[in-house]
């Protein structure tokens, strides 16, 4: 009798069940909530990073312009045409400087996220290796049971 269950032992089963059930929504719930802020936050992600590329262009062309000013007026003696020169060489180099800091920060940020994946996959493979260890070692069992002489 010792492996009956009361009633009380029932009731107190269906209600740890239900309480798991609600915490299992719960955690549905907001797994939502966070997968829609994700959705948004990518996608100011990819708006600021139009803009940005938009403000890049929309200053590549004022130093254009600016440079063609500068070098097309004859009437600036030539040592301040060449000060200007060296002025907009500085300054293109240091926004190459600036550009090529902020492509080597995206790239790192790409690698991150690459290796996240990489570990998520690398620990999923691992878990199924496991599972169809524990899965084999199970089957071995019971076919050495099966195989087995029966006592008569």
């Amino acid at each position: 009798m010792d492996g009956d269950r009361t009633e009380s032992d029932w009731q107190g089963l269906v209600s740890e069940y239900l309480v798991c059930k609600r915490k299992l929504e719960s955690k549905k719930e907001a797994l939502l909530i966070l997968s829609k802020e994700l959705d948004t936050c990518q996608q100011e992600r990819d708006q600021y990073k139009l803009m940005a590329n938009q403000l890049r262009e929309r200053h590549q062309s004022l130093k254009k312009k600016y440079r063609e000013l500068i070098d097309g007026d004859p009437s600036l003696p030539p040592e301040k045409r060449k000060q200007a020169n060296l002025a907009q060489l500085l300054r293109e180099s240091q926004d190459r400087t600036k550009h090529l800091g902020e492509e080597i920060k995206e790239l790192r940020q790409r690698l991150g996220e690459v290796q996240g994946d990489n570990k998520g996959r690398f620990r999923s493979r691992k878990m199924k290796a496991a599972q169809l260890l524990r899965h084999w070692q199970s089957l071995r069992m019971l076919e050495s049971l099966l195989s087995a002489p029966q006592p008569r």
